[in-house]
């Protein structure tokens, strides 16, 4: 019973309008290669800058000031704009999910 019930939770979660529609902007983003490369360099950016810093070396801060420029362009884009917007909407339904989980546990598990 229970697990019919978490399997509907889910469904009901998938088939939500926000879940729907981050999963549209996710396969846009996807396809868009010069958001993707954006992303990569900034991902291995960032390790580099994280080892340089963990050895003490101040060669990280040429690489962070290269890090918040990318980012930076990577945040003009209109495409991960919208999917940031998406992102956290369906945040917010996950959290209100979890926290509607959480108050029906509450009230029906006492110690």
């Amino acid at each position: 019973m229970i697990e019919s019930s978490i399997e509907e939770l889910f469904e009901s979660i998938n088939s939500s309008k926000e879940y729907q529609e981050y999963q549209e902007i996710v396969s846009i983003l996807n396809n868009n290669k010069e958001v993707k490369d954006l992303i990569e360099e900034i991902k291995e950016l960032e390790k580099e800058a994280t080892k340089l810093e963990y050895n003490n070396y101040d060669r990280y801060k040429e690489i962070d000031k290269i890090i918040e420029d990318k980012s930076n362009k990577l945040k003009e884009n209109n495409n991960y704009k919208e999917y940031l917007s998406k992102l956290k909407k369906f945040n917010d339904t996950l959290l209100a999910s979890s926290s509607l989980l959480q108050e029906y546990i509450d009230e029906k598990v006492t110690i």
